[in-house]
């Protein structure tokens, strides 16, 4: 199969870029080695036998603030299954007690230390770095550090102050912050169906060669492409494997970015067998998993449901024992239960001097490198990266 730009991923970054080449006029195929498109954007899908239950296994929200994404789903006319997130705590679990995150603040370290976000620039910092003198150490360390630990499932000390959590104009007509009606896997679907992108799931790429100033890509099943430009939405170590024959220097700066592994259980339970308060999610300091994300945000006739977000190298045993201590239920009661394992990049301070290298090494190359290991993990960050990419063809 010929085409303009082959796309090697299917998560939001890889359709993303698919979307906007496709939108320039560009013939393109995007491969994607699961069955599903989506990646960590993908609403997991389970019949009730009344209607069908979702519930998110990656992310988990979407901003008024994500103005590039929200131009995708207008484009997709996906803006009217925008629906409201119902507002629900999140919650920490200390002492088998869940208590809110403003009972476990010192106020007083709090109000001395909050002075200093006046004054204190995030360029450079660490997280801990940063917040640690913006809410004070003891808090950042007992309640803060938790949080943070939870959005990407790693520890997050380490991590950039400034790709965290950005600010970003916001487009003040749509909710602050919202779902669909079908989950955020929708969108992904709605993405995979336009016009001009060519999708296809169960393949595996195994080798790329360069050819005729172009490349020819293979995939486990089978199916071979053959491109004038290239892109990569894969993970970096992966992106960098498969590039270290024919980009050795740009597959050793990709290898340079860590990798992290979240191993997540979703499950559904029924709402009359389940005590536990509504919550947005669950964070326990110093457990085996780092969040239990909630679909109490979305309420359901039936079934509620929770994404446990675990540590890696836990064993099922103790995974299962820990969901049914948290929900205070036993493993009857779980109706259903989906396992998925996601990777996301490990950060660090200095990242924007490894973004410069690896843009300056892309100038004038008929490859595109897009991801959540650019400009941040947000999904705006990912879809933005895709925008940016997508410009370098056009000029070129």
């Amino acid at each position: 199969m010929k085409s303009d730009v082959v796309i090697v991923g299917g998560g939001i970054s890889g359709l993303s870029l698919a979307f906007y080449a496709a939108r320039a006029g560009y013939k393109t195929t995007l491969l994607e080695k699961n069955e599903r498109v989506g990646g960590s954007f993908n609403s997991h899908q389970c019949s009730t036998g009344k209607d069908a239950f979702w519930l998110e296994m990656g992310a988990h929200t979407c901003y008024n603030s994500y103005q590039n994404l929200l131009d995708i789903i207008e484009a997709c006319s996906m803006k009217e299954d925008i629906i409201p997130r119902a507002k629900v705590p999140f919650v920490l679990l200390r002492d088998k007690e869940l208590k809110s995150v403003f009972s476990s603040l010192n106020i007083v370290e709090a109000l001395r230390s909050i002075p200093n976000m006046f004054s204190l620039k995030k360029d450079g910092l660490s997280v801990r770095e940063y917040y640690s003198k913006i809410v004070g150490e003891n808090n950042y360390n007992n309640t803060l550090s938790h949080f943070f630990n939870a959005v990407p499932s790693q520890p997050t000390d380490d991590f950039p102050a400034d790709m965290m959590f950005k600010s970003r104009p916001k487009r003040k007509e749509v909710l602050k912050n919202y779902t669909f009606t079908n989950g955020l896997g929708s969108v992904a679907k709605a993405i995979a169906r336009s016009k001009g992108i060519n999708v296809f799931t169960g393949q595996e790429v195994t080798g790329i060669e360069k050819a005729d100033g172009g490349y020819v890509i293979k995939t486990e099943a089978g199916m071979t492409c053959t491109a004038s430009t290239l892109a990569l939405a894969a993970p970096p170590q992966e992106s960098s494997r498969l590039l270290q024959s024919i980009e050795a220097d740009i597959a050793r700066h990709l290898g340079m970015i860590g990798s992290a592994f979240v191993d997540s259980v979703g499950v559904m339970v029924r709402k009359e067998d389940i005590a536990l308060k509504p919550v947005a999610a669950i964070i326990s300091p110093d457990d085996i998993f780092f969040s239990a994300v909630s679909r109490d945000t979305v309420p359901h006739e039936q079934y509620r449901g929770f994404a446990f977000h675990f540590r890696p190298g836990e064993n099922e045993e103790s995974k299962i024992r820990r969901i049914t201590e948290v929900l205070g239920v036993g493993m009857d009661k779980i109706a259903h239960r989906h396992d998925v394992i996601n990777t996301v990049p490990s950060l660090r301070v200095g990242h924007r001097d490894w973004l410069e290298k690896i843009d300056s090494m892309l100038k004038g190359r008929n490859l595109l490198l897009t991801g959540n290991y650019f400009g941040g993990m947000a999904i705006e960050d990912c879809v933005s990266r895709s925008l940016s990419e997508c410009g370098r063809i056009r000029k070129a």
